[in-house]
């Protein structure tokens, strides 16, 4: 690292981008592609009937019942737990209740409306798959729980590294918003990569930081554990479990049903879990959170959910937080900005649409980075590595086609895994992740075996060919259709087949580009190895 501040953040780019560049591309793909979880998790379950839009809310409902059956399974069963929960569900055969059990954990039962009686687990219907949440996952943590939540972690801070260090090696970055030069090659690369990178921006800053932020109890684990010897109880019980103190003395608990009316009719919408804290004490408190959705969203940031709190035994009134509304907390108002702002939980299909191409945008600078680092050594080796250098630039091009090329490879073949394996094939659902990783492995051992022109040509058709045979391969196995979809008002799924042929003619494309560029990709190949020797 030598020279002015700008030639020290260039190196500082090229090589924090060029060691995260693979990992932050399969970070930024899935993220994006996840911006759309519920309409792939939809189609991914092509049993599942789409329920009818609910009515708009009319008044206080009728849970006296489910309230009732659900109070004395959970005195029968948990009546020694620090939390009871139930999900009244008004006009449902069945509903649901929680409680913590002896290690602070949650456990679960469906109740039967009519009866109160437990519900066995019955074989559904519906195909077992993670659907979209797969995407999210792998955004989220690499599939790898807090490691790779870790790894995850030590990417963005790397991005956040080279967007701050691209910033500032830039001399022209607004004349370069304007700038795009096709058909000249190293220069295609740079313009297309400063491009995506200036118009993405102010996105790409947002999304890495509140990503590391929302986070920050893993990447700064002594606050929990501090929290944990204060408080002497787990993380997990903190977390879900009762904020108030018991005081060790008996108490009746008060009729829950005016409770829920009270609240329903302040939040106008139906009440979605009533919490009973330290059932059977007289220092017991039961919440009533309201129901949010898209619908009641009114253009508010914040999805918080409304909660009335009132004292368990006499059913007074403690407080009230109207939904959407920012914690009266400065720092806590901050991370739930951020957190809407990264999750999306507010947002409509505009938004998420908007989300979507500019993640996209990002995923392609950060591609192009990619590619472009290796343009330039075709045309002028650095000799960085010695002797070894013709190698680790080997490595480097196989990594680029597995990563960009492979990827999107694997992505859609988890689509396909979806409608290709067996229905009862038993934890069916890591079956489709492993398929994921299976294509994905199998793109890194082909773009090994392969020169790098034909490798990305072979695999972006692959790809290409996968996603334009989507509906088709849907037609066959389900006998669902895009017409149906459409004609069916199915926006949803017929949106991740029309998008899935988008992107298929974009990878086709994309094939072309590079076989009629694959004469001069090879005349310069061997000028990089005469540098580099």
């Amino acid at each position: 690292m030598t020279g002015g501040l700008r030639q020290r953040m260039a190196w500082l780019h090229t090589w924090v981008g060029v060691w995260v560049c693979w990992l932050a591309f399969a970070i930024f793909l899935t993220g994006t592609l996840s911006v759309f979880v519920d309409p792939i998790s939809d189609w991914m379950r092509p049993e599942q009937v789409q329920e009818p839009a609910a009515a708009p809310f009319a008044g206080p409902l009728d849970h006296a019942q489910q309230l009732k059956h659900g109070l004395r399974f959970l005195e029968q069963h948990a009546a020694n737990s620090k939390m009871w929960e139930l999900w009244p569900r008004a006009g449902k055969d069945e509903f649901q209740v929680f409680w913590l059990n002896d290690k602070g954990y949650y456990a679960d039962a469906h109740l039967s409306t009519a009866t109160g009686a437990a519900l066995p687990e019955e074989a559904s219907a519906v195909r077992d798959t993670l659907g979209g949440q797969h995407f999210v996952e792998f955004h989220h943590a690499l599939h790898a729980g807090t490691t790779g939540l870790w790894i995850v972690g030590a990417a963005s801070a790397a991005m956040l590294v080279a967007l701050i260090s691209g910033v500032i090696t830039h001399k022209r970055i607004f004349k370069d918003f304007f700038t795009f030069r096709p058909a000249k090659g190293q220069r295609s690369w740079l313009d297309a990569h400063n491009l995506a990178g200036v118009l993405t921006l102010p996105f790409l800053f947002m999304i890495v930081y509140s990503g590391l932020a929302i986070s920050w109890s893993t990447y700064m684990p002594a606050i929990p554990w501090a929290q944990e010897l204060r408080t002497r109880e787990t993380a997990n019980v903190r977390e879900y479990g009762p904020e108030s103190k018991p005081s060790g003395r008996p108490g009746l608990l008060t009729s829950l049903n005016p409770l829920v009316h009270v609240a329903e009719a302040t939040f106008h919408s139906p009440a979605y879990a009533v919490v009973v804290n330290h059932p059977g004490d007289a220092a017991m408190t039961v919440d009533v959170y309201g129901t949010t959705s898209p619908d009641t969203q009114d253009g508010n940031l914040l999805s918080k959910r409304g909660v009335m709190k009132f004292d368990g035994v006499t059913g007074a009134l403690r407080e009230t937080e109207m939904p959407h509304r920012a914690p009266p907390n400065g720092a806590r108002a901050t991370m739930a900005t951020l957190d809407e702002l990264h999750r999306l939980h507010f947002a409509g299909s505009v938004i998420r649409w908007i989300y979507f191409v500019a993640g996209m945008a990002g995923t392609m600078m950060m591609a192009t980075g990619a590619i472009l680092f290796m343009v330039k050594r075709r045309q002028k080796s650095l000799n960085e590595f010695g002797a070894g250098t013709p190698r680790v630039y080997r490595i480097i091009d196989v990594l680029n086609v597995a990563t960009v090329a492979g990827l999107s490879l694997a992505c859609i073949g988890f689509l396909w895994s979806n409608r290709l394996l067996p229905h009862d094939l038993v934890e069916r659902h890591e079956w489709e992740v492993a398929a994921f990783f299976g294509v994905w492995l199998a793109a890194l051992l082909h773009a090994a075996l392969r020169p790098p022109a034909r490798a990305w040509r072979e695999q972006l058709w692959a790809g290409a060919v996968l996603c334009v045979l989507l509906p088709l391969l849907n037609v066959l196995t389900t006998g669902q259709h895009l017409l149906a979809y459409l004609a069916q008002r199915d926006i949803e799924r017929a949106a991740v087949e029309l998008t899935a042929i988008a992107i298929g003619a974009l990878l086709a494309a994309a094939a072309l580009r590079v076989r009629s560029a694959a004469p001069r990709k090879t005349a310069s190949a061997t000028a990089m190895k005469k540098a580099a020797s």
